[in-house]
């Protein structure tokens, strides 16, 4: 990934156009001194008659007035040069920051699930909220360093028409401050390159500070010891090395910006002894320095923002490495009829390898030899440790396993079929995302149903849903829970799957749920499969599948209880 690449590909007319302006205006900024230093020059006689006979304009004499008028244009040509310059170049700055954020948003939306777990959010949210900004402001500078460069190329071919020889002094003094201010460049570039490193590690702090905040409160040690020892190890980290890398470009910057007052100091106070150079000329040489002296700081002054924008591109561009793209074929076969997920000799293992006798490769999964079926719940059970996540994400298609076959009905999952497998499942996991709204329904009675399971989830005196949107989502952790269900029930997929949904449910509802929402679903041919330790209410399973150490252990199908399950299952009304 290239600084200009993205402006060259997104709008080349329009960069063309901006950089052929920036030249445009550089080489009137460098017109101006010499068109200035021909009206001083003394002996021409046509401008001797000119300034004798001074022009009027709105009770203004004004002298010269020829040279006025060349000198004026040349200034609002600038003006008007520069300006668009810079203004076509912002534009396209802020087309390509939204199309680089829009193709981290769309590589994040096609990476697979394990790869995004294990990059963690800190890395994706910082690269998109710090990074792809400042690659894009680097790259607006662009448009004022051409001026600038073109005013300090078109300024020393003035001084080398004035004279030859201080223009070879000037030009290797330039040379040698370029060269010099680089070193400490390279260094501040270093600091700013370990800043941002340590800055993922702080955006991870920071989430952890954000999310632990109840555990931290309970305990003051606890509290001073995720401090010290971690948030502010980072930010201190942090700290530090920014603290040095801008002292360090600073530092340099004033060099840059003091470079043309030290060679104008060699001329007047060195170089005029070994070289014999008229007052004319050394006027001249002094205007034009005192005129470059801004680009040359400038150009210089681009340079630290430019070393931070190129750390800014690396990050990007190896986050955009590690982001692979899931193997999910563009179109995908249309959906068939099943009425079962079936597991055959399916394994998994976290880090993608898949040698079962791998001890290096993470923790892995199976061989898996079950099956959920169509109008009955199922209940994955077992300890810590023990698989079940690893297996809902294999059921809910967010895992791809390593060896074996999941099969919706006859038809095996692969990259043909998993997407339109992915568009029957419904998932409401520990780690969950509320949305404000209900997404991709476009049903003209989705305000009644939701108002009905509002009601009938007894969130209705604390939400309402209206303009497509939800009033609030300031909620209780239980009552969060049961909207994410609402939205998920709206959905009417054909698989459900609830992993330790009642775990923040009180006692009342908990027993809603298993006896009358789970029951609901089944009576509708749902496949229902949840993760949970509610032994009290695993009567209402028609499968126990219980998980060790990856393996399934035992599966049981529980009859005692069934009959009841069903009977209290119409208390709750699914609409429509």
């Amino acid at each position: 990934m290239k600084l200009f690449a993205e402006y060259s590909r997104r709008a080349p007319n329009k960069v063309f156009f901006s950089i052929l302006l920036g030249g445009l205006s550089g080489i009137c900024y460098s017109m101006l001194i010499p068109l200035v230093m021909s009206v001083l020059e003394e002996g021409d006689p046509r401008l001797s008659t000119i300034a004798v006979a001074p022009t009027r304009l709105l009770s203004v004499e004004i002298a010269n007035a020829p040279f006025a008028l060349v000198f004026t244009a040349v200034c609002v040509f600038i003006l008007i040069t520069r300006t668009l310059s810079q203004v076509v170049l912002t534009r396209v700055a802020i087309d390509v920051a939204s199309s680089l954020r829009t193709r981290l948003y769309e590589r994040i939306a096609r990476a697979p699930l394990a790869s995004l777990e294990r990059i963690g959010s800190s890395r994706l949210i910082a690269a998109l909220t710090s990074d792809v900004p400042r690659i894009v402001l680097g790259a607006r500078m662009f448009p004022d360093m051409l001026i600038n460069l073109v005013m300090l190329l078109g300024m020393l071919g003035f001084l080398l028409v004035l004279n030859a020889d201080l223009f070879w002094f000037v030009l290797g003094c330039i040379g040698f401050g370029v060269v010099t201010y680089q070193i400490p460049m390279l260094i501040g570039g270093r600091y700013f390159t370990s800043a941002r490193h340590h800055f993922d590690h702080l955006q991870e702090s920071i989430q952890g500070l954000i999310h632990g905040i109840k555990e931290l409160k309970l305990d003051d040690a606890k509290r001073a010891a995720y401090f010290e020892q971690i948030l502010m190890q980072c930010e201190r980290s942090v700290q530090k090395d920014e603290k040095t890398g801008y002292t360090i470009l600073r530092a340099a910057s004033n060099y840059g910006d003091l470079l043309s007052f030290f060679v104008i100091g060699c001329i007047v106070f060195i170089v005029v002894n070994y070289r014999t150079i008229s007052n004319e000329q050394l006027i001249g040489v002094i205007m034009a320095l005192l005129y470059i002296a801004g680009p040359i700081s400038a150009i210089l002054g681009f340079l630290p923002q430019l070393s931070i924008s190129r750390v800014s591109i690396q990050r990007v561009a190896k986050l955009y490495e590690e982001i692979p793209q899931e193997s999910v074929a563009a179109a995908q076969q249309p959906a068939r009829e099943w009425d079962r997920v079936r597991f055959e000799k399916v394994r998994y293992r976290h880090g993608g390898k898949d040698d079962k006798d791998d001890k290096d490769g993470g923790f892995g999964v199976g061989p898996l030899d079950l099956e959920f079926r169509k109008g009955e719940i199922s209940f994955i059970v077992g300890g810590n440790g023990s698989g079940k996540s690893t297996l809902s994400k294999l059921l809910t298609l967010h895992y791809r396993a390593n060896a074996g076959t999941i099969r919706f009905g006859d038809h095996a999952v692969d990259d043909e079929t998993i997407g339109t497998y992915r568009q029957a499942i419904s998932a409401i996991y520990s780690d969950y995302h509320l949305f404000e709204r209900i997404l991709g329904a476009d049903d003209a009675r989705l305000g009644e149903s939701v108002d009905h399971y509002l009601k009938a989830l007894r969130l209705d005196r604390k939400v309402t849903y209206r303009d497509g949107r939800f009033s609030t989502l300031a909620l209780s952790d239980g009552q969060r829970r049961r909207m994410a269900l609402l939205a998920s029930i709206i959905d009417d997929k054909e698989l459900y799957l609830f992993d330790e949904w009642a775990a923040d449910q009180d006692p009342t509802f908990k027993a809603v749920f298993y006896h009358e929402i789970l029951p609901a679903l089944r009576a509708r041919g749902k496949a229902v499969v949840a993760i949970t330790h509610d032994d009290r209410y695993f009567e209402v399973a028609d499968q126990i599948v219980v998980m060790e150490e990856g393996k399934v252990a035992r599966i049981e199908r529980p009859r005692a209880g069934r009959a009841e399950a069903q009977e209290r299952a119409p208390s709750f009304v699914m609409a429509g």
